[in-house]
Formats: C-alpha cells, structure tokens, sequence
C-alpha cells in the first residue's frame, strides 16, 4: 500500500511541474478581494482580476468600483490607475482612491526614498514587459514612516492612452523594514496570529543571519524580542537550544523549547520538528508548551525559519499561546478562491481548502465527494481535495480515508503511511488536530522515479462528515526548498528551454542555496557548473556595492573583475535606479533591463531575479534572468 502511494505521489509531481509553467492565470481561476490581500502574490491575482474588471466593464464603472467596492478597496490596499509617461510631470492619475480629488490632474513629479522619479520607472519597465514588479518607497500614511512597497502592474488601455494599472503591499518582515515599532514580541502578544507571528520571526532571522551568535545579547535582553510569554528562541541542527529569550532558567541553563532536557522530539510524538524546519526553510507548528507568565502546560502556535550565520544552519522559532477565538484564520471563499489547476503557492494551497471547507459545510457531504473526485475546479494534476474522518484518541485505527481522489478503492479504509522524517502521517494529522482546528502538516516521502525524499506541505481543516469529525486537505510540492531544489528540474538548461517567473524564482533561490550551504566556495561552481549556465542563462552575483563577485556570463571568466550588470552607474540600463540597494532593501526582486544577450552579442530585454543571502555576515546578490 504505501509503494501504491508513493507511486500516485511520484505521477501527480511530474504533472505539477508541467501544471506551473503555464501563462498568468485569469480572475477566473484565483480571485482575491483587497481585505484578503497579504502577500505580492495576492497583489499579483488582484491586480489581473482589476484589469479584467476594466476591460469588461469600462473605465467609468471601473473608476466608480475602484474608489467605492470594498472588493477593490480595504485599508492600505487598492487600485490605482495612471497614465504612462516619461515623468510624473505630465502622467494623469486616473484612479486614486486615497485622494480621488487628484484624479484628472498631473501627479508632478514623484521622487520616492531610493532618489528616483516612480512614474519614470514605470515607463521604462513598461517599455520592456507588459505586466511586472514595481519596488518603490513612499510615506506609508498609516503609519507615518518612509516604507518600502511591492507594487504590481499591468499596461491597460484608458480610453485610448496607455496607462498603469496596479496595486501594492507593505511588506514588514524584510531586510529594510522590520520595525520595531511594527514588529515585536508585544504586537504578537497582544494580536496573535499566523500573520504576525511570521513577521516576528522573518525579523529575529534577518538579525540572525547577520550577527550570528552575537545576537544572543539582544535577543534575550531587547524587550523588542521579549514580552510576557512570547519570545525568541534559536537552535542548531542537533535540536541544542543555542539562545532563549524565555526567562525560565534551571542552574543557569536554559529549559529547551520544547521539553526541558529531554528529547526534542518527544514533544512531537516522535516527529523531529528540527529536521522539518531544515527540509523546508519556514514551517508553522503546534504542540504543547510551558506558559512562562503561568506555569501551565498549553497548546502553542510556533513559527521556525532556517538561516545560515557565519557558515552555521540555525533554526529561528517564537510561537504564542492561542485562545479558541485565534485557532484559525480562515477567510471566506467569495474573498479568496483559488481553482486546483491555479495553485502555485502555499498561500493558494491555504485558499483553496478554506473553499473546500466551506463547500462541504454548505453543500453537504454527498455533493461534496462527487465534486472533490469530478469538478476540475478541486482536481487538476497534482491537486486534489482529500477527507479523512478523525477517530477519538482511545480508539484505533485514528483515521480513515473518506475521500481519495487518486484512488477511490482507498476510500472506507485506514492506512499505515509513515514518511521519511520517521513518524506515521496519520498519527501526525490526529495529533495536529487535537491541538486545532486547522493547520499545516509537514511530511515527505521517496520519489522512486527520481530516488529522492521530496518534502510536501499540507493545509487541513476540520470539518463535520457526516456527523463524524473530519478534515479536508490538501498539499504541494515546491522546487526551491533547502530540502530540494533537484538539479535534474532546477537548472539554466530547463529555464533556457521554457522561461517562465516562476522557473526563474526557483533558479535564483536555488542558487542561493548553494551560496548557503557553501559560502564563496559556491561561486566557482556557480560560475563555471553546466547546472548553473546554458546559453544566454548564467548565474551571477554582486555585493552590497553592486561590485562584480562571480558571474556564468560566457564573455566573462568567472573572477571578479569587470562590471557587474546590476552595477547602478550604469544610469542607461536602469534610468538611474539602483537596484542593488533595491534588492537589498527587498530581500528579492524582479528586475527588468536591456543588457547584452550573449548568444547573439546584441542588446536584449532581459527580466531578472534578484536575491539577497549573506555570506559570512555580508550581503550578497545572487541573480539571473532570460531574455524576452
């Protein structure tokens, strides 16, 4: 049974590859509302169904919706319409819901914190791609601080000219933001959640990351990373706690995280949450904790995310003690829908069962497992909603399957599938859930086809079926994780044969990876590996300085002499914009540019990937790109 199993996992990955390569997806497929945008990929669908509001229903229902519709406007969320012109002097604003008294006039000129004109920018990028990323920074009216912003846009026509549609997103758990007053162990305390707890993590792992284990000091001392039972913690490899910022201590030692001195795994019922957290860089957790405010054992929400300080892997965790009202943060399905064969995220992966829940609570149970096992709307290659009904915890076996797309003749029967990390899926599942009511699962299990353990992320949900407890769940394989990234799927041969944003993500962050795990030593391999350069694809990368450190580029050999093509005095290549303080501020970005194509030796467009890693506690830039 479990080779049965592993055999429908291998076919449905193979399908998943071919499944993610494709053109961007209509509002057809994902749809999101501003209330329900959180990341540059929810700004990325919203912005699509934006445009195709405005092409089916004209600019003047547009410009009404955009400023009125709470599906097109919540908070600091919204969409904005402008005319595309060489400089904010002569771009009309077309739409601008903060302030529609501007709309009609002349923005004037519009320098942002990084010293270049923003309408200037959107002109030059608009001239290489139809629809791309805008990085710019602007006062954040909500907070009154200067802040970065992710902004998507798309080239539309405005009653006959041509302009900029787009939306955008603060981001507070990168590089160049990181508030304190935004991010901090209080903020979680006070409103715990998914959200913020991720925030506060991402934050202590950028500190991490560039101060290593000199940020011990500020960790367990700064009330920033400290307040009531919320606090920092980091541990290496091995599950040895290396810092805590919990003030319960035993002859100067600190208890470990998660139960004392003995076996971290334990906690988990047997499942190493270490080597969870290392297989796939960011994991969110559960188990059971000691309040330090109370002394009470209590079920804990925790966030770990992998850095590498000084040459060492680390594991950087917090969590926060959840009250009944916290244990889910479910949004409904007209606010974020996202079809099977649209996934590409664990965030769509999230939005897809949060529908799947809602439509067995409103269709019922019957209907459901015919769509679940029929309508593509749940299943498409990879993609499929699974049922499992829930035993209670003294009775055996803790799970049946109720719905298995892949294999009906599973369904009505239990099942002994234990994974590669060493525990049993179903006990994992039974324990998750007898902490919450929704949550994410972490397992992996062999590839036989490609003879490799392939870590997995699954949301599920509870729900009611047919009067037993259940939940619904689905999963996704991703290519760019420290426990992936495979060389037979992610490298330059297979971006060069089909260039996708996506192919291109993966590559950079792979190639980050191996900067990870092997410093400087990286860049020969980097440079020179057929993995890492075929044709006009190569891998380069700067410092913090935009200084050349290694680059594939077949005209160059390799060293660090020479100009790298991100250097920011080339002013003719990026109209002025420094992009390597960009990416540093960003962590990534995409970039768009004319540069030399080396496989013809003439000028080419180029969309580029940038990443930011630090090695031996300097900032580096690890990029590439393909030519349009």
């Amino acid at each position: 049974m479990i080779l049965q199993f592993l055999a429908i996992g291998t076919l449905l990955l193979s399908n998943s590859l071919l499944a993610s390569t494709g053109e961007p997806l209509g509002c057809a497929d994902h749809r999101i509302s501003a209330s329900a945008v959180q990341t540059p990929g929810d700004v990325e669908a919203f912005v699509r169904c934006a445009a195709e509001y405005l092409n089916e229903h004209g600019t003047a229902e547009a410009r009404r919706a955009f400023n009125h519709d709470g599906r097109w406007k919540h908070s600091s969320t919204y969409v904005f319409v402008d005319g595309i012109t060489a400089s904010g002097d002569d771009s009309i604003a077309y739409v601008y819901p903060p302030d529609s008294s501007r709309e009609g006039t002349p923005w004037g000129r519009s320098v942002d914190n990084f010293g270049n004109d923003l309408f200037a920018e959107m002109s030059r990028m608009l001239s290489i791609v139809d629809a791309g990323w805008l990085y710019n920074s602007f006062r954040n009216p909500e907070t009154g601080r200067n802040e970065p912003k992710i902004s998507y846009i798309i080239e539309v026509d405005w009653d006959g000219q041509r302009a900029a549609l787009g939306a955008g997103v603060y981001a507070p758990d990168i590089p160049g933001t990181c508030s304190s007053d935004e991010v901090n162990a209080a903020g979680v305390a006070m409103a715990p959640s998914a959200r913020s707890l991720q925030a506060f993590v991402r934050c202590a792992a950028v500190l991490v990351e560039e101060r290593g284990y000199f940020a011990k000091s500020e960790l367990e001392g700064n009330t920033r990373w400290r307040h009531g039972s919320t606090y920092v913690f980091v541990m290496d490899l091995a599950g040895n706690q290396v810092l805590t910022g919990n003030r319960l201590k035993v002859n100067g030692i600190a208890l470990h995280e998660w139960g004392g001195r003995s076996s971290h795994v334990e906690q988990f019922g047997g499942r190493d949450m270490v080597a969870v957290a290392d297989a796939f860089g960011e994991a969110e957790i559960y188990y059971v904790g000691l309040d330090p405010k109370t002394g009470a054992r209590l079920p804990k929400v925790g966030y770990l995310k992998r850095v590498v300080a000084h040459g060492v892997p680390l594991i950087v965790g917090a969590g926060y003690f959840p009250t009944r009202e916290q244990s889910s943060d479910e949004t409904a399905c007209e606010d974020n829908m996202v079809a099977a064969h649209a996934i590409r995220t664990r965030r769509d992966i999230q939005a897809f069962v949060e529908c799947a829940a809602e439509y067995v609570r409103v269709q019922g149970t019957t209907e459901a497992r015919r769509a679940f096992h029929e309508d593509s709307r749940w299943r498409h290659g990879p993609y499929y909603v699974f049922v499992d009904v829930i035993a209670e915890p003294h009775e055996a076996p803790l799970s049946h399957i109720a719905v298995f797309p892949p294999n009906p003749d599973w369904e009505g029967t239990s099942q002994t599938l234990v994974d590669n990390f060493g525990t049993d899926y179903f006990h994992e599942l039974h324990r998750v859930m007898s902490l919450r009511k929704a949550g994410w699962l972490h397992y992996a299990f062999t590839n036989f086809a490609a003879g490799r353990s392939e870590p997995k992320s699954t949301y599920v949900i509870e729900v009611d079926w047919e009067g037993q407890r259940a939940v619904v769940g689905t999963g996704i394989y991703l290519r760019d994780l420290p426990g992936t990234c495979p060389s037979e799927e992610v490298n330059a041969a297979e971006l060069e044969a089909g260039p996708t944003h996506e192919k291109l993500q993966e590559f950079v962050r792979c190639a980050s990876r191996e900067l990870d795990s092997k410093g400087h030593f990286a860049t020969t391999t980097l440079s020179l590996d057929g993995r890492w350069r075929s044709g006009p694809v190569y891998v380069f990368g700067v410092d913090s300085h935009g200084g050349a450190l290694f680059s594939g580029d077949p005209g160059s050999d390799g060293s660090n002499s020479g100009v790298s093509e991100l250097n920011p005095m080339n002013s003719m290549q990026f109209g002025g914009r420094d992009f390597v303080d960009i990416a540093n501020t960003f962590g990534e970005a995409y970039v768009y540019y004319v540069v030399r194509d080396p496989s013809t030796g003439m000028p080419g467009r180029k969309v580029g990937f940038i990443k930011r890693t630090v090695i031996q506690g300097l900032p580096v830039l690890v990029g590439s790109g393909y030519y349009r």
